[in-house]
């Protein structure tokens, strides 16, 4: 795992577009609380072709979150090798996935679990 410090250093307001960039030329998986990221940045998603962890909720905090990641870790492994890249999975307050989008014209859909 690479936190925003640890890649981008002290510096905000790193555009997003960078990030899901920065994250296609590594080959990482970018976990957000941003819940717009799956809609409003789905173009550029697919055009880096990367998947997005996405938290259900930015509100309960890091521990209680790391709690949360570290007990569903498997199932998102799992996820994330079932579904090619472009994909944004939707991760709940319940340690589990509750939504998985596909992006792209012929595998565009959203599977709600």
């Amino acid at each position: 795992m690479v936190t925003h410090l640890e890649r981008y250093g002290n510096v905000e307001g790193i555009p997003d577009s960078t990030i899901i960039a920065d994250c296609g030329t590594t080959n990482t998986v970018l976990l957000t609380a941003d819940a717009d990221l799956e809609t409003t940045w789905a173009a550029e998603v697919q055009v880096a072709k990367i998947a997005v962890v996405i938290l259900t909720n930015n509100k309960d905090g890091a521990v209680k979150w790391g709690a949360r990641l570290a007990k569903g870790r498997q199932e998102i492994v799992d996820h994330l090798r079932k579904y090619k890249k472009p994909c944004a999975i939707r991760f709940g307050a319940d340690s589990k996935v509750c939504k998985v989008r596909l992006y792209g014209k012929r595998r565009g859909k959203v599977i709600v679990i």
